[in-house]
């Protein structure tokens, strides 16, 4: 039984979301469970030739963009989470400080036999220590 569910979106690519989202909201209600949405900014290298505050506000931006697709999606009451570094190393690291039991990610279909589960995926699958259900594109 799941309690509380993890939503890991990319705002900048809808296959992470779209089939991903309406499984995530159908979970939360059968179980009766708190569903909270997490996007992850690559950690930004400070490098001698950019200023002092180069990326501010990119968190507030990402907020607002994952915001808009909940409040489109009918998932307007979700809690966002915006995080900062490896993409799998910060969803299992809130999966585990907060004490999500579920994590909803969505692979995309490749060609048959392989399907696309890329690398941040596979890392979440094999080291979360909760349970992870891939949502399949079966669009194609």
């Amino acid at each position: 039984m799941a309690t509380k569910i993890l939503l890991p979106i990319d705002h900048s690519d809808d296959r992470s979301w779209k089939q991903a989202l309406p499984v995530a909201l159908e979970q939360a209600k059968f179980y009766g469970a708190e569903l909270h949405a997490v996007a992850v900014i690559p950690e930004i290298i400070q490098l001698p030739n950019l200023p002092a505050n180069y990326g501010a506000g990119a968190k507030e931006h990402v907020r607002n963009a994952v915001q808009a697709i909940l409040d489109n999606g009918d998932a307007a009451g979700v809690a966002v989470h915006v995080q900062e570094g490896s993409v799998y190393r910060e969803i299992l690291k809130l999966a585990h400080k907060e004490g999500f039991d579920m994590i909803v990610m969505a692979s995309t279909k490749g060609d048959f036999p392989n399907y696309e589960i890329g690398p941040n995926l596979a890392r979440v699958v094999r080291n979360a220590h909760c349970t992870v259900m891939v949502v399949r594109d079966q669009s194609r």
